[in-house]
């Protein structure tokens, strides 16, 4: 490690305060054998050095492969210090393209597409020349691959008899899809033989956050968790199988349904204790045809849903399922609708939905339906198909 930090010409390496050149001493400080000097070492690197206001620099691509090796290194003193900092830069880095498209779209991307329409529409944006969506940044894609380099040594680690390197390894690896391929039979082995009931939450759930449409192995081993008598392994079983069965069965798909109308639960062990936001990452990440009786579990569920809860994510999922060809063509009326889009047209009206404000009224915008209350009550009692 030491002569590869040598290697780094840190003073051309951009931090956020200009040259990186105090970053290969503090890289050095992590194998301390002092915890303080340790302790102090990590607290600049992540407040100062390898991101800084939630921004990535340059300097988070160059440090990554020593954290890597790091965690690597079984005699080191606090390999979680490692998973710690890659999972700061990996948490602040920003992409704007998806890490690993397909030509089918996921809910997700046709999401994105709406959003490029309404923003194109936009006068604020027209004023300074048409919106371009964003690319992302140089240094935000080196930082992501230059931690994704290390999928090998997560792989490695996950078999750790540490309880908390194995958690630490899955949560890392939810966030590389384009590596399932390799995560894909590893992780299949794990939770085989997995004891510990929270990694083998997260275990599945890196089936659920980058998994592919797939059998076998990985899917039986996913499977065997949904038995648990734990609360929190089956959803997190019952969210890994929603990603990787092309057509999963009712059953799993409902309890996904169900968790994104459910509180935070503190022993969920990513997206900080929310299940919503882990399960529109599921179902909106699914790659392939959608299943068909989705879309009636949602409209079920935002249905009998309590006024007081905010319901976004399971609207944006259901309108990239109602909507899949994008926004309505202008001048389109009622009887334009599917049966399908009528239902949730009816919904919204009903639930109220728009009076909820906050991100609601853009969602609706975005398929090119009237976005208020009254405009679209006013709509679709005027164009009501006749007969």
């Amino acid at each position: 490690m030491v002569d590869h930090l040598r290697h780094v010409d840190w003073d051309s390496v951009e931090g956020p305060y200009g040259p990186a050149t105090e970053v290969p001493d503090l890289l050095r400080a992590l194998r301390s054998p002092d915890a303080a000097v340790r302790a102090g070492a990590e607290e600049e690197l992540e407040d100062d050095h390898l991101q800084h206001q939630g921004l990535v620099y340059e300097a988070a691509a160059s440090a990554a492969p020593f954290l890597i090796d790091l965690l690597a290194d079984v005699d080191a003193p606090d390999r979680l210090a490692a998973w710690r900092l890659l999972t700061t830069i990996v948490d602040c880095v920003e992409l704007y393209e998806s890490p690993c498209p397909t030509e089918v779209p996921s809910l997700d991307d046709l999401g994105q597409l709406r959003s490029d329409w309404w923003l194109a529409r936009s006068p604020e944006w027209r004023r300074h020349g048409g919106y371009q969506r964003p690319t992302t940044d140089p240094w935000h894609l080196a930082a992501y691959q230059a931690v994704q380099a290390g999928v090998p040594v997560y792989l490695a680690t996950l078999r750790d008899a540490d309880r908390d390197l194995r958690l630490g390894m899955a949560q890392l690896l939810a966030r590389f899809p384009a590596a399932w391929e390799a995560i894909a039979p590893v992780l299949a082995e794990q939770l085989r033989v997995e004891t510990d009931l929270t990694v083998a939450a997260a275990l599945c759930l890196v089936a659920g956050l980058a998994g592919q449409p797939t059998d076998g192995p990985v899917v039986e081993a996913v499977a065997r968790w949904r038995e648990s008598n734990d609360p929190i392994v089956r959803r997190a079983a019952a969210m890994g199988l929603a990603r990787l069965r092309v057509a999963p069965d009712h059953a799993t798909l409902s309890e996904c349904c169900d968790c994104l109308f459910e509180p935070p639960a503190p022993e969920w062990p990513v997206h900080d204790g929310a299940l919503d936001n882990t399960a529109a990452a599921v179902l909106g990440g699914r790659m392939g045809p959608q299943p068909p009786d989705l879309a009636a579990l949602l409209v079920e569920r935002l249905r009998a849903a309590r006024p007081d809860r905010h319901e976004y994510l399971p609207l944006h999922l259901l309108l990239g399922l109602t909507f899949p060809d994008g926004p309505l063509p202008e001048g389109a009326t009622v009887a334009d609708l599917t049966t399908a889009q009528r239902e949730v047209v009816r919904l919204i009206l009903d639930r109220r939905i728009l009076a909820q404000g906050g991100p609601m009224p853009r969602a609706v915008g975005e398929c090119n339906l009237p976005y208020t209350e009254e405009a679209l009550a006013a709509w679709y009692s005027a164009r009501q198909p006749t007969g």
